[in-house]
Protein backbone atom coordinates (compact mmCIF):
# COMPACT_ATOMS: atom_id res chain seq x y z
CA UNK A 1 0.00 0.00 0.00
CA UNK A 2 3.09 2.40 1.06
CA UNK A 3 4.22 2.05 -2.82
CA UNK A 4 0.68 2.72 -4.74
CA UNK A 5 -0.19 5.44 -2.15
CA UNK A 6 2.86 7.53 -2.38
CA UNK A 7 1.80 10.34 -4.96
CA UNK A 8 5.22 10.54 -6.21
CA UNK A 9 5.11 6.94 -7.41
CA UNK A 10 2.09 7.44 -9.72
CA UNK A 11 3.64 7.96 -12.85
CA UNK A 12 6.15 4.96 -12.26
CA UNK A 13 3.30 2.90 -12.49
CA UNK A 14 0.74 4.79 -14.70
CA UNK A 15 2.85 5.01 -17.92
CA UNK A 16 0.96 7.95 -19.51
CA UNK A 17 1.67 9.92 -16.69
CA UNK A 18 5.08 12.36 -16.78
CA UNK A 19 4.26 14.34 -13.25
CA UNK A 20 2.02 14.91 -10.90
CA UNK A 21 2.00 17.61 -8.01
CA UNK A 22 -0.59 18.21 -5.27
CA UNK A 23 -2.24 21.72 -5.94
CA UNK A 24 -4.92 21.57 -2.92
CA UNK A 25 -6.49 19.14 -0.63
CA UNK A 26 -6.86 15.81 -2.45
CA UNK A 27 -6.68 17.82 -5.95
CA UNK A 28 -3.65 17.18 -8.04
CA UNK A 29 -2.29 18.82 -10.98
CA UNK A 30 -1.44 15.59 -13.42
CA UNK A 31 0.73 16.28 -17.27
CA UNK A 32 0.40 13.39 -19.29
CA UNK A 33 1.75 12.25 -22.81
CA UNK A 34 -0.99 10.27 -25.18
CA UNK A 35 -0.95 10.03 -28.89
CA UNK A 36 2.43 11.85 -29.17
CA UNK A 37 0.90 15.02 -27.21
CA UNK A 38 1.12 16.33 -23.79
CA UNK A 39 -2.15 17.17 -22.07
CA UNK A 40 -2.36 19.31 -18.44
CA UNK A 41 -5.19 18.89 -16.45
CA UNK A 42 -6.83 18.34 -12.97
CA UNK A 43 -7.95 15.41 -10.86
CA UNK A 44 -8.21 14.24 -7.61
CA UNK A 45 -6.03 11.12 -5.56
CA UNK A 46 -7.19 10.12 -2.18
CA UNK A 47 -5.18 7.50 0.37
CA UNK A 48 -6.97 6.09 2.76
CA UNK A 49 -4.66 4.21 4.70
CA UNK A 50 -7.34 2.73 7.17
CA UNK A 51 -8.93 0.91 4.15
CA UNK A 52 -5.39 0.60 2.39
CA UNK A 53 -7.45 2.31 -0.67
CA UNK A 54 -6.62 4.50 -3.43
CA UNK A 55 -9.18 6.17 -5.44
CA UNK A 56 -8.57 8.81 -8.52
CA UNK A 57 -10.91 10.85 -10.60
CA UNK A 58 -10.70 13.16 -13.13
CA UNK A 59 -13.58 15.51 -14.65
CA UNK A 60 -13.42 13.85 -18.19
CA UNK A 61 -15.00 10.82 -16.18
CA UNK A 62 -11.88 8.49 -15.84
CA UNK A 63 -11.81 7.09 -12.39
CA UNK A 64 -10.91 4.06 -10.38
CA UNK A 65 -9.24 2.36 -7.47
CA UNK A 66 -6.98 0.39 -6.30
CA UNK A 67 -7.28 -1.59 -2.89
CA UNK A 68 -4.73 -3.59 -1.07
CA UNK A 69 -5.75 -6.73 1.22
CA UNK A 70 -4.09 -9.04 2.69
CA UNK A 71 -3.60 -12.45 1.01
CA UNK A 72 -1.84 -15.32 3.18
CA UNK A 73 1.72 -14.87 3.14
CA UNK A 74 1.15 -11.83 0.76
CA UNK A 75 -1.21 -8.90 -0.28
CA UNK A 76 -3.74 -8.74 -3.27
CA UNK A 77 -4.52 -6.07 -5.47
CA UNK A 78 -8.49 -5.29 -6.40
CA UNK A 79 -8.13 -2.47 -9.29
CA UNK A 80 -11.42 -0.79 -10.59
CA UNK A 81 -11.19 1.63 -13.56
CA UNK A 82 -13.79 3.67 -15.18
CA UNK A 83 -14.11 5.55 -18.26
CA UNK A 84 -16.71 7.58 -20.52
CA UNK A 85 -14.46 7.48 -23.91
CA UNK A 86 -13.40 3.50 -24.04
CA UNK A 87 -10.29 4.03 -25.41
CA UNK A 88 -8.53 2.76 -23.14
CA UNK A 89 -7.58 -0.87 -23.97
CA UNK A 90 -6.65 -4.01 -22.42
CA UNK A 91 -2.85 -3.70 -22.95
CA UNK A 92 -2.84 -0.16 -21.21
CA UNK A 93 -4.32 -1.67 -18.49
CA UNK A 94 -2.10 -5.02 -18.36
CA UNK A 95 0.77 -1.95 -18.71
CA UNK A 96 0.02 -0.42 -15.59
CA UNK A 97 -0.64 -3.69 -13.61
CA UNK A 98 2.74 -4.79 -14.35
CA UNK A 99 4.03 -1.36 -13.93
CA UNK A 100 2.53 -1.68 -10.52
CA UNK A 101 3.75 -5.09 -9.79
CA UNK A 102 7.68 -4.36 -10.56
CA UNK A 103 6.97 -0.50 -8.24
CA UNK A 104 6.25 -3.25 -5.37
CA UNK A 105 8.70 -5.88 -5.93
CA UNK A 106 10.94 -3.22 -5.60
CA UNK A 107 10.14 -1.80 -2.53
CA UNK A 108 9.40 -5.14 -0.79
Amino acid sequence: FAAISDLENLPRFVPQLTAVRTTQGDQIEVVARYHGHEHRGEATFIADETERRIEWGAPSGYRGWMKVDPDGNGSRLTLFLETQHGSERDHDVAATLDAVRMLVEAEV
